[in-house]
């Protein structure tokens, strides 16, 4: 454009002196015409591309905000993620892969078509409109953009407006990490952009907490904590740091590498009890598919759909004086979920996680099949037994990380998992952990 305009100045200077007025009125036409044409197929380029743009992030859903997890949606197309054909709801779990600042990011999902259906209808149900309901925009007339949305006492009944249970985030939620978290959803006085916030805050809280909890301790603590880091949210995905494998890709790696992971595992628990001074994290749920490790050997929580925040200032940080194993932890989980009230000395069942680790992950279940579904729910259990009714199942299945140890350090080894998995005196089981890193450190 700039070299158009200084050649249109150039002839205007010669064309006075031409002696063909005609041919000057010609020049001028055709300079004029060309510089349309140009503006013009600028401006299509730019239409075509917005249009691109929009289609190629169409899976994300963007057009549902504010009732949605974010708008950043410019991650997606700087990131050049990969096209998500829309011809069915997306599953939940990886939607598409492409990078951030030169890192490679994962589009994920986090909740089910069927959950947002019933968030839907919930706005539906309770915009005070009568026309054709528009979730998108009827949100913001809701109690869901309220201080009323962001109470604990709120949102443990709440939950069930997506879910049939309670969340472990809403069990032992506390103000003071409401109000942490809605700082960075709530940023501005304008009463539109407020709302618009709180809708976002809202609808992560209530679909699928891992939305906020991946912001806030990724972004704002100041606590290394173990997860991928939050990059945004574009419509009803987030965008995070690809984290590497799941720890079942590692069944074969060599002794070494097995034994590295296992110390990472309970380092990590570690740091979820003890690294931060505002925060406990109880995470209640442990799997294979819920740890991966990165392309640097470190190993991430990449599931926290059941991590519970727990305020430091509202629990007795005492242990527990008496044993605890398997039916201990499971009463207590069930107690949980009914009586909130219990939170106050929930720092006692920590060490939990411990047994959880050890029982799930770390020991060969071929020796110890009493293990397999260690601190799973009656329900748990019975839905595994319809999964496997009339197969063979694999023993691989049941190995875990540390399974055929070196013969020299093979006795001890078993010795301190099974002390970790059966508490056998109090405190018995941070004495076993610890004894367990020992032996793992010098193998």
């Amino acid at each position: 454009m700039s070299t158009l305009c200084s050649t249109l100045r150039r002839l205007h200077r010669v064309l006075p002196v031409q002696r063909s007025t005609r041919l000057k009125v010609l020049l001028l036409a055709v300079l004029l015409f060309v510089i349309f044409v140009y503006i013009h197929s600028v401006r299509v380029h730019h239409r075509q591309s917005a249009e691109t743009d929009d289609i190629l992030i169409s899976w994300a859903e963007p057009e549902k905000c504010p009732a949605c997890f974010g708008d950043t949606c410019e991650l997606l197309r700087r990131g050049h993620f990969v096209k998500v054909h829309k011809g069915k709801p997306l599953k939940k779990g990886i939607a598409s892969i492409g990078t951030v600042d030169g890192k490679t990011a994962i589009a994920k999902v986090l909740s089910e078509e069927y959950m947002w259906q019933r968030y839907e209808s919930f706005i539906c149900g309770t915009t005070p409109r009568t026309d054709a309901c528009n979730p998108s925009s009827f949100i913001l007339e809701t109690i869901l953009v309220t201080d009323v949305a962001l109470k604990p006492d709120w949102l443990r009944e709440a939950w069930r407006i997506s879910h049939k249970e309670k969340s472990a985030l809403s069990l032992c939620l506390s103000a003071r990490f409401l109000q942490e978290v809605t700082r960075l959803y709530v940023k501005s006085e304008n009463t539109v952009v407020d709302r618009v916030g709180r809708a976002f805050l809202s609808t992560s809280l209530l679909l699928n907490e891992e939305a906020v909890l991946l912001r806030y301790f990724t972004t704002k603590s100041k606590t290394p904590w173990p997860f991928p880091k939050f990059y945004g949210a574009c419509g009803r995905v987030i965008v995070v740091e690809h984290a590497g494998r799941t720890l079942d890709t590692f069944m074969d790696s060599s002794w070494e590498v097995r034994v590295d992971i296992a110390l990472q595992l309970l380092q990590l628990v570690d740091t979820l009890r003890e690294k931060d001074p505002d925060w406990v994290l109880f995470l209640l749920d442990v799997s294979f598919q819920n740890f991966a490790v990165d392309s640097r050997g470190w190993v991430r929580l990449i599931d926290l759909d059941d991590v519970m925040v727990i305020d430091r200032r509202t629990v007795v940080n005492q242990e527990q004086t008496g044993m605890c194993n398997e039916q201990c932890y499971m009463d207590f989980q069930k107690t949980l979920y009914s009586d909130e009230y219990h939170c106050e000395d929930i720092f006692k069942y920590t060490p939990m996680m411990y047994a959880s680790i050890c029982a799930r992950l770390l020991s060969n279940l071929q020796k110890h099949p009493e293990r397999r579904n260690w601190s799973k729910t009656s329900e748990e259990r019975e839905e595994q037994r319809v999964e496997v009714a009339g197969s063979v199942e694999s023993d691989k299945h049941f190995e875990g990380l540390l399974h055929d140890p070196p013969n020299k350090i093979k006795r001890p080894l078993e010795g301190a998992l099974g002390r970790c998995v059966q508490e056998t005196q109090p405190g018995g089981r941070l004495d076993a952990v610890f004894t367990l890193q020992q032996i793992l450190k010098m193998a």
